[in-house]
């Protein structure tokens, strides 16, 4: 294995090259910022502030002119199709940025395991630039001293288990690892020297992507922007045509009742924080449960509806959680006057969750949607300048979604919880709805009519995505769940999946 953090003879033939270019990518919260920092020398790129466009950073590093560009991150349990498109699209833009680049750096970073979902999302992130962008990366492995303070390179890297070694074996064994608490010139002149030797490898060849895959997904992009301003100016007339003709309506509510409606961890808990202040932990709870407070001394109450399977019919969903989610109405009497419908954001949105969304809401009526807004959370890590071109760039399934609200959606971040703007923001676009409205949303009588979604077929369940989750609860234990048992028996647990994303999302503020 060369590993270019340590001491060894660097008496290959290469040559020093007078200028570098190179491409950082990487999952979220991989200190994909303190990497580029450590080789410029600088502190120019902000740590812990989320990448959500690929940009460049250019400087003179030892009297070479070094070219880096940061591409945004995708989640680290992720595959590519779970990915949001647009983060997809910021990648491969990258070499728009930065032509016929000399390496990727891949930055892995060693804070916590590194197990086989990590490995098969970073080769599907990797591999849309083609196969052959494994001989042209080089593989940063981040640690910390203060915990590894004792391991020299080489056990790390062992230590990290067989999946970072697969890796770096893709990569030609090019391996360098950077303490990221204690950055060192020398290491960087070692990275620079591995470059160089890379270059000399090829021959003084560059990397080249197929020029149609990379023209199509620069006119998807285009378009993406194109649409996404279409949409944002159409909202903007909407909502002050809104206020104009109510204007001369009777002043505002002393309340405002809402119920919190979305699948399991898609950050419902994190909204109900942000808008009342407080800190309430996570609870995976099969109950409805209220919350009140005051926002700008305004009594707002919030109902927190159970989360179902994210590609789960209503079929497949236990009877006590549709309860639950039916009872939300009647707990706020005589009614909420919105349903927040919570998304979590930098995630891709598909048919299979559109299907599953669409019953779940209506469980609360057919109607249901008059009185909803879609509000995307942890929008620091959308992964999208704005909410529109995430809009756009997911397609028809979140596009209907967002138009059968008639164009209601809202971000919140959650680590801008001290922001109090995105908060009144939020409650006027409830106002709105509900003075315009007039009416509110009421219990539903009648039982819920069967729906044809469920799953027929292995097919039909493939395409609910490759998010591999846990089983739905179901009544009938033996029935349909078990047809699929050997699908199922290759999908990996949501609760994995969701405290990759906690922890991912602690460490980024750290880092």
């Amino acid at each position: 294995m060369m590993e270019a953090g340590e001491d060894s003879d660097y008496s290959d033939n290469y040559t020093a090259q007078p200028e570098i270019k190179a491409i950082i990518i990487g999952s979220k919260a991989e200190y994909k910022c303190t990497a580029a920092n450590t080789i410029l020398s600088n502190t120019d790129c902000k740590v812990g502030k989320e990448i959500v466009k690929s940009e460049m950073k250019q400087k003179t590093v030892q009297n070479r002119s070094v070219t880096l560009v940061m591409t945004p991150g995708w989640w680290r349990s992720f595959t590519l199709a779970e990915s949001a498109k647009y983060i997809q699209m910021e990648i491969v833009h990258s070499l728009k940025l930065c032509p016929d680049p000399h390496a990727f750096l891949l930055v892995i970073n060693l804070h916590k395991p590194f197990i086989n979902m990590h490995l098969k999302s970073v080769v599907e992130h990797m591999e849309i630039f083609g196969e052959q962008i494994w001989n042209h990366t080089i593989v940063l492995v981040m640690y910390d001293n203060k915990e590894q303070r004792n391991a020299d390179s080489k056990q790390l890297i062992e230590r990290a288990g067989n999946e970072l070694d697969i890796v770096i074996k893709k990569c030609g064994n090019r391996v360098h690892v950077f303490n990221y608490t204690e950055s060192k010139g020398i290491n960087v002149e070692k990275l620079f020297n591995e470059i160089e030797r890379l270059v000399a490898e090829h021959q003084g060849q560059c990397f080249k992507i197929d020029s149609k895959l990379f023209e199509d997904m620069e006119e998807k992009r285009r378009n993406v922007k194109k649409q996404a301003k279409e949409r944002e100016n159409e909202v903007k007339t909407k909502m002050q045509t809104l206020k104009e003709c109510l204007t001369d309506r009777s002043c505002g509510f002393p309340e405002l009742r809402i119920v919190l409606m979305g699948g399991s961890f898609v950050g419902k808990t994190s909204v109900l924080n942000t808008i009342l202040k407080i800190t309430q932990e996570f609870s995976n709870s099969k109950k409805s449960l209220m919350r009140e407070g005051e926002v700008d001394k305004r009594r707002v109450i919030l109902i927190d509806t159970p989360g179902w399977w994210p590609y789960a019919s209503v079929k497949e969903t236990s009877e006590s959680v549709k309860q639950e989610i039916m009872s939300s109405v009647s707990m706020c009497s005589p009614g909420p006057h919105a349903v927040l419908l919570v998304l979590q954001s930098g995630a891709a949105f598909t048919e299979a969750q559109r299907r599953s969304v669409k019953e779940h809401m209506e469980l609360l009526g057919r109607n249901v949607w008059k009185y909803c807004i879609v509000v995307f959370t942890r929008g620091e890590w959308m992964g999208t300048p704005t909410a529109e071109e995430h809009i756009e760039s997911e397609g028809e399934a979140l596009q209907w979604l967002i138009n059968k609200c008639e164009n209601r959606y809202h971000v919140l971040n959650y680590m801008e919880q001290g922001d109090r703007e995105q908060v009144r923001e939020l409650m006027e676009k409830v106002e709105m709805m509900a003075r315009e409205n007039t009416d509110l949303l009421t219990p539903v009588e009648a039982a819920m009519e069967e729906t044809d979604s469920g799953w027929g077929s292995d097919q039909d369940m493939l395409e609910r995505g490759s998010f591999t989750l846990e089983r739905p609860e179901m009544d009938d234990e033996k029935g349909k769940w078990a047809e699929n048992a050997e699908i199922v028996s290759n999908y990996r647990s949501l609760s994995d999946v969701s405290k990759d994303i906690s922890e991912d999302f602690t460490m980024n503020q750290d880092h």
